[in-house]
């Protein structure tokens, strides 16, 4: 199995469907997996 890192600037881009819609598909797929979520924020 898998293991991702989503950063935070993905998921916002995510849920404002920001993303292009093959994006969005391997981004829910990875959601299920249920991925580590990085904390580091842009400034």
């Amino acid at each position: 199995m898998e293991q991702f890192l989503i950063d935070n600037n993905v998921i916002s881009s995510y849920f404002s469907g920001e993303l292009p819609d093959k994006s969005l598909l391997f981004i829910g797929k990875v959601f299920d997996q249920i991925p580590n979520i990085s904390v580091i924020t842009q400034i």
